[in-house]
């Protein structure tokens, strides 16, 4: 009896949708016949007068497909038909499409391109064997006061208080890894920099890795061809190998699978290849700049300024896997006894000594790393924000777009269709325009990532970062493009399900326009957010302005600079110094050659060395020590580089190692150490030796154009070690026309020797703002970006009202009402949404701006000029926005619209 009840019920619900579905057929019937009859007494030819009426209605087969589910379709049925649909719904539709799928193309692939390299950088795994069990050994401890200290990771402070650094003397490695507990391998590396390689008749500068014999055990690598190093490698007397990698196989062996056996000379020592690495391997630092991987044993011939010896040369990092099972704590105890130790052995001083073990699987957080995560992350949130204001203008579009619908929607919900049954199909639609946005945002984010590889700190030559679009990016792409459907989608799609099918079936003109008011909210909310980016940019601007007009103090035009590392074996000490000065000699004879002058660092380079100093007659400060930035210096170089003597003399070729040491030393060192008194003939203490000052030279920016001239102490070349120099040379020709007579001097004297980083004086400022010009071309364009986007949601509004109001403007126009009359409330309605956006925008972007302190320059966060200019251009935005429809308004014919209605 159960069994008849329930069908009766079936059959009687299926007749009443069934009588349901003719009502609504006769409705739309008689609908379209309506509309082909006004638009046939309006002129128009039949076939038209057809035409534009299921334009207005909509297709009726189209709105029975479109609820097939009442009829009992099952789940994935009605998925595949909600997808056919909203793509025939948007191919109907295509410039609101196109417009949709850009705006999410652009806003998505600019924060793919920027998340690529954000996972690059700081994210990635490191793509070895178990990178989980990889740890970074770090010394931790207070004041710090270390010597002979060359480090490539980042020395950086913990929340405690403490500092930390991953860079060790060789002997503590040694100790780690022979008595450490809990460590399957404890291995170390040091990187290498401007190494003269010679392979095949061709001389490079280039770079590589000193590496443990156990490295690429530890480190979880293999290789392409050949072996890896091994401990057999690593011992004193052991034949002289290296391994290199995929780039330095392809770029100067051109593949040749014969390599293995071959020679290169680094340094003047020739080293025999024993295998290649991958073309996916990457090293432990980021950036990779390693060409070349050779044992540790390879320091006399590679690095002999640190010796493997010396317990006070603090120059390896040491990374350690951990053993199954072990118990991190206990290991992380027993190297704290060894650093202990090693530190008592050493000439250098921390307080509360420790070992930190942090997270290896992204490797060591080096200087790369530590300056690149600032501005990426600041990068990130700025595109989050160009992609919220897109989502906001998509969304007010859609808003608008159903209400137009909501004819459609009301015959949806009549034949039987529920309100998530009507939310799921708009949602569906906006999937697919997201999904969409999202492919074509993949192919945008190439060129982005292209574009911010090449800009990146200004080394794209050195460094080598891994951006590809691994399965990371591909997850983001897709989890931000369901992200943003839901975000601009769902309002919409839950508004436009809230309709009345009686009230809907009724005659749209009788409805009125629809009052969009939550449109109106977002479209305020696209102008604030706008607000957000168009001041950041104006203080990027002011910034790139500021530090372009800065004055380096010396005379950077036609300067012409260069590096060459000729401290080879066999080429030390008086010889090597020589054959720098007979070269300086040499190229001075050049036709159109100036001055030529030498230094072991360049000026706004981003290279620093600080010594530590006492001054005779003083108490020394434990807390404050007293340290000055150094240049090893050559004769005439302040008159080649344009720094003006004030008191003293230039060196002289009198000032040699067997005479007292002198120095030069700069107006911020004088004020700093010897104020209100004369520096001239004081002395101070570098190295257990005495120098005295022999001149004052004028304040110059030293590595960095953002800070102002540190103190800066100037030695003779003659008084001090040298290695690796730069050469500067004053020219009143183009300074890279030089180039092929430098190199033949060179030539002259060392065949072997190649030229470096050649690049002008004014190059090299430019490299180094490098990161403020990225922020520049991206914050303008972001910026232009949320503007256009802010604009095409503002007419968009716009546009739509005036369609809708079309009947009432022409009423009032033909009762009298000039065009000014119509056009001025539609102006004065964006301008009201605009200053409120404004409004609200202001106040946020005051209290947001000190966050990017850190990259102003000359200019203060909350700018009023900034502040007022920005809002201004919105309104003006705003008023342009506005000007079109409320023209197209003004021009209503009110015969031809009424006839229309």
């Amino acid at each position: 009896m159960k069994t008849l009840r329930t069908i009766w019920k079936e059959i009687r619900s299926l007749c009443r949708r069934r009588a349901v579905k003719r009502e609504i057929d006769e409705e739309l019937r008689f609908h379209l016949e309506q509309r082909a009859a006004d638009n046939l007494a309006a002129g128009m030819s039949p076939e038209e007068a057809g035409r534009a009426a299921r334009r207005r209605f909509g297709n009726v087969q189209s709105i029975r497909e479109g609820c097939r589910d009442v009829r009992g379709a099952s789940l994935g049925e009605t998925t595949l038909q909600d997808i056919r649909f909203g793509l025939r719904m948007l191919r109907k539709n295509p410039g609101f499409t196109a417009v949709a799928v850009l705006s999410l193309a652009l806003g998505i692939g600019v924060n793919t391109g920027i998340f690529s390299l954000l996972n690059a950088v700081l994210l990635r795994s490191l793509p070895v064997r178990n990178p989980h069990e990889l740890r970074v050994i770090n010394w931790v401890g207070r004041s710090p006061e270390l010597h002979n200290f060359s480090s490539s990771s980042a020395m950086g402070r913990l929340p405690t208080g403490l500092t930390y650094s991953g860079t060790f003397p060789y002997p503590a490695y040694r100790d780690f890894r022979d008595r450490g507990t809990g460590f399957a391998e404890v291995f170390a590396f040091s990187p290498l920099y401007g190494v003269t390689m010679v392979a095949r008749g061709d001389a490079s500068t280039t770079g590589g890795l000193l590496v443990s014999g156990n490295f690429f055990t530890g480190y979880g690598a293999q290789t392409l061809l050949g072996r890896p190093i091994t401990a057999g490698d690593d011992q004193p007397g052991a034949p002289p190998v290296t391994l290199i990698t995929y780039r330095l196989w392809e770029r100067q062996f051109g593949l040749d699978p014969n390599v293995l056996g071959q020679t290169v000379t680094l340094n003047k020592n020739a080293f025999t290849i024993i295998g290649v690495l991958p073309r996916d391997f990457v090293g432990p630092f980021p950036g990779d700049p390693a060409d070349f991987y050779a044992p540790l044993s390879a320091q006399p011939q590679l690095a002999p300024n640190f010796p493997l010896t010396s317990p006070s040369h603090w120059w390896v990092d040491i990374m350690a896997r951990l053993a199954p099972h072990a118990n991190e704590a206990q290991a992380q105890a027993s190297l704290e006894v060894f650093f202990r130790q090693a530190l008592r052995a050493s000439d250098s001083r921390i307080e509360q000594p420790g070992i930190w073990l942090a997270d290896g699987r992204r490797g060591p957080s080096n200087i790369i790393r530590q300056r690149a995560a600032l501005p990426l992350w600041g990068l990130q949130a700025s595109v989050g924000l160009v992609l919220l204001i897109a989502c906001a203008n998509l969304a007010s579009l859609l808003l608008a777009r159903g209400a137009a619908r909501q004819h459609e929607m009301a015959v949806r919900a009549a034949i039987g269709a529920g309100r998530w049954r009507l939310v799921r199909q708009l949602l569906t639609e906006s999937l697919v325009l997201s999904l969409a946005g999202g492919g074509l945002g993949l192919l945008f984010a190439w060129w982005a990532k292209a574009v911010l590889l090449s800009f990146l700190s200004g080394f794209q030559d050195i460094f080598h970062f891994d951006a590809r679009t691994d399965t990371h990016v591909l997850l983001f792409t897709l989890g931000l493009s369901v992200a943003t459907a839901l975000l601009f989608g769902l309002l919409p799609a839950v508004r436009a399900a809230c309709v009345d099918p009686a009230a809907g079936l009724k005659d749209r003109a009788a409805l009125g326009a629809p009052r969009l008011r939550l449109a109106k909210v977002l479209v305020s909310l696209q102008v604030g957010l706008s607000v957000l980016l168009v001041v950041l940019a104006g203080l990027v601007i002011q910034t790139f302005a500021n530090l372009s007009r800065t004055n380096p103090g010396f005379n950077p035009e036609n300067l012409l600079l260069f590096r060459l590392n000729a401290a080879q074996p066999g080429r030390e000490g008086q010889r090597l110094l020589n054959l720098y000065e007979n070269l300086r000699q040499s190229i001075a004879a050049i036709p159109g050659v100036r001055a030529v002058a030498f230094s072991d660092v360049a000026l706004i380079a981003g290279s620093e060395s600080l010594s530590g100093i006492s001054i005779p007659g003083r108490p020394a400060n434990p807390n404050q020590p007293l340290q000055a930035w150094q240049m090893v210096v050559s004769d005439a170089f302040f008159s080649t580089m344009g720094m003006n003597l004030l008191l003293g003399r230039d060196f002289d070729p009198a000032d040699t190692g067997a005479s007292p040491k002198v120095a030069v030393v700069n107006e911020t060192f004088a004020r700093s150490f010897f104020p209100g008194e004369s520096p001239l003939g004081r002395s101070f203490t570098l190295g257990g030796a005495d120098c005295q000052i022999v001149g004052v030279c004028r304040d110059a920016k030293y590595a960095e154009l953002r800070k102002d001239a540190p103190p800066t102490m100037y030695l003779c070349c003659r008084q001090t070690s040298v290695g690796g120099m730069y050469f500067e040379v004053r020219s009143v020709l183009p300074p890279l026309s030089l180039v092929p007579a430098v190199r033949q001097a060179v030539a002259a004297f060392a065949p072997d020797l190649p030229l470096a980083e050649i690049k002008t004086q004014r190059q090299q400022i430019d490299r180094s703002i490098a990161p403020e010009r990225l922020l520049l071309s991206l914050s303008c364009f972001l910026a232009l970006l949320a503007l256009l986007l802010s604009c095409i949601g503002l007419y968009g509004l716009m546009a739509y009202q005036v369609a809708r109001r079309t009947a009432e403007i022409a009423i009032r126009m033909a009762l009298g009402a000039r065009p000014q009359d119509v056009a001025r409330p539609i102006v004065r309605d964006a301008a009201l949404l605009a200053a409120t956006g404004v409004a609200f925008g202001l106040p946020v972007a005051f209290g947001l701006t000190h966050l990017v302190r850190a990259v102003l320059y000359g200019v203060q966060p909350y700018d009023p000029a900034t502040l007022i200019g920005s809002a201004v251009l919105l309104l003006c935005v705003a008023a342009l926005a506005a000007w079109i429809p409320a023209r197209r308004a003004a021009r209503v014919n009110p015969m031809t619209a009424l006839r229309y209605e």
